[in-house]
């Protein structure tokens, strides 16, 4: 809570916004009111302190690809010590297209603690969609999604009104009918995992040659991705079974620190 901007102000109220008992020995020369105060040096009064609050806020309200929070709050004022409560507006994505990075990783230490309300999203990367190979033996297995939240301390998270989650894993593809019955493709590539993971590739030609085709592209946001498609059949060809099950969803957080 901010210290009063109009009518009476108190060295005790003081006290409370820097988390002190109201009646502790306090000057207005004291380091910590200075740097309640932002005067580092000098003349000071309670007219410096007026409005102050010793917690730091701060609201995203634009997207954010892969978003290292510590980096970020101090581009946006932030002094690296004091409490920090950030919100993230409503329908702001917080998202990464790397399964090996978090969407919105803390990046440091919080010393005077942190707490995260989000009432937007933060997606963590979906996984790829298996797929066979064209040497219609070798088979490439569904990924694991990556993780929401990269933790390097504790975090009060309030997620009321958002959403949280981490990447969905890649479905398995899975092939195996004999193409001389159906006369086209069997083969289908798993999906791309929620969070924008890539559908697997089909592999298309005919009995003698062999390419493998685009993949499946992850959505924008909101959007959903596209399916990878060919106009090719291996008519007479039969193709091994491969399939199993798909690569695992990612954490809603990951590594040291509390929630």
């Amino acid at each position: 809570m901010a210290l009063p901007s109009t009518g009476p102000l108190s060295l005790s109220q003081i006290n409370t916004e820097l988390g002190r008992a109201t009646g502790a020995t306090i000057s207005l020369g004291d380091a910590g009111v200075r740097g309640l105060a932002g005067v580092a040096n000098g003349t000071i009064g309670l007219g410096n302190l007026r409005g102050k609050s010793a917690q730091f806020t701060h609201t995203i309200s634009t997207h954010q690809q892969e978003l290292n929070l510590h980096t970020y709050l101090q581009a946006q004022g932030w002094d690296g010590t004091s409490k920090v409560e950030v919100t993230v507006a409503a329908g702001i994505y917080i998202w990464s297209d790397n399964t090996t990075i978090p969407a919105l990783d803390m990046g440091g230490a919080f010393s005077g603690g942190l707490t995260l309300v989000n009432r937007g999203f933060i997606m963590g990367k979906g996984g790829d969609g298996g797929y066979q190979l064209t040497d219609r033996t070798s088979y490439v297995a569904p990924t694991s999604g990556g993780p929401a939240i990269g933790l390097t301390g504790p975090i009060i998270i309030d997620n009321a009104t958002g959403y949280i989650g981490g990447g969905g894993g890649g479905g398995a593809g899975a092939t195996g009918l004999p193409l001389a019955i159906l006369n086209s493709p069997s083969h289908s590539p798993g999906g791309g995992g929620a969070g924008g993971g890539r559908g697997g590739a089909m592999p298309y030609g005919n009995t003698s040659s062999l390419v493998l085709g685009a993949f499946g592209q992850g959505g924008g946001i909101g959007q959903p991705g596209s399916v990878a498609t060919n106009s090719n059949n291996w008519a007479g060809v039969t193709i091994p079974i491969h399939g199993g099950a798909g690569g695992a969803s990612g954490a809603g957080a990951t590594a040291g620190g509390g929630i």
